[in-house]
């Protein structure tokens, strides 16, 4: 997605209102769409409470201040599934200038947060039924969860708090996406200075979709990038994969240090700083 949504909340809180058929209301809804039950409105909830009017779905209004075509494809879609992707119920509604989206009043700076990562340059790449996305606010959070915890040999003791960390201070994020579905099939991540060093972590597909080249078009999403970078990256398996990318055992100025419960040696803890 290359387009600027500039996403803005507007004032106040608004609510869903259905109106008998006929029903007259002096104030002027924000969204009206005639049904066979009655008449639905989005009013601001100071106005539903003055008129009596039971009202459900307490909302923020965002705007979408982009100027979007009514016969647009795509756009939309991609909204809804990103925010969907971080559990937030979205009801669009598109106007002759603009789209307008109603979340939850509780989530919407969330929902900002995620709209203004839509708007950042995003590359897909398509692969046979198949694409890969670097739109991080895409990333179906919940597929990575499943996948790690249930199905992945490296996923250790992670909590899902902590894998959220990681997922929020990674620099780049790649899914593979279903072109029909928009489903999200497989994924990793880097953590990068985008200059001179990398650390390329949690690649995976799901075993429903392997088999059609996704692994390598991963790989090569998540390396796309300036070639001074070196890269690292540890695992038990798929050595031919990343052999092919020029990853290979370490020489002799490669030193890691392995995680530790207790003080290494030579470094003092936090708790005896002085």
């Amino acid at each position: 997605m290359n387009i600027d949504l500039d996403p803005h909340r507007n004032d106040g809180v608004h609510v869903f209102v259905t109106l008998a058929p006929g029903t007259a209301i002096d104030v002027e809804p924000v969204a009206s769409i005639l049904e066979r039950e009655g008449r639905t409105v989005v009013l601001p909830e100071a106005d539903a409470e003055r008129l009596g009017l039971a009202a459900t779905y307490r909302c923020a209004w965002i705007t979408l201040r982009a100027h979007t075509a009514l016969d647009g494809v795509g756009l939309l879609a991609r909204v809804t599934a990103a925010l969907a992707a971080r559990g937030i119920s979205v009801n669009p509604v598109a106007g002759f200038h603009h789209d307008h989206l109603f979340v939850p009043v509780d989530r919407a700076d969330e929902a900002l947060v995620v709209l203004r990562g839509l708007s950042e340059r995003s590359t897909r790449v398509v692969v046979g039924e198949h694409e890969t996305d670097d739109d991080p606010a895409r990333v179906d959070r919940d597929v990575v969860w499943t996948f790690l915890s249930t199905g992945a040999y490296w996923h250790g003791s992670r909590t899902r708090a902590e894998l959220e960390a990681q997922l929020d201070a990674s620099r780049r994020q790649v899914g593979v996406y279903r072109r029909d579905t928009g489903e999200m099939v497989g994924f990793a991540r880097a953590v990068t200075d985008d200059v001179t060093f990398g650390y390329l972590a949690d690649v995976f597909v799901l075993p429903s979709a392997r088999g059609a080249g996704l692994g390598k078009a991963l790989v090569e999403a998540v390396l796309d990038g300036p070639g001074r970078v070196r890269w690292v990256l540890f695992t038990d398996d798929a050595h031919g994969l990343y052999n092919r990318y020029g990853f290979a055992a370490p020489g002799d100025t490669c030193l890691v240090r392995r995680p530790v419960t207790a003080p290494a040696a030579g470094v003092r803890s936090s708790g005896n700083a002085t």
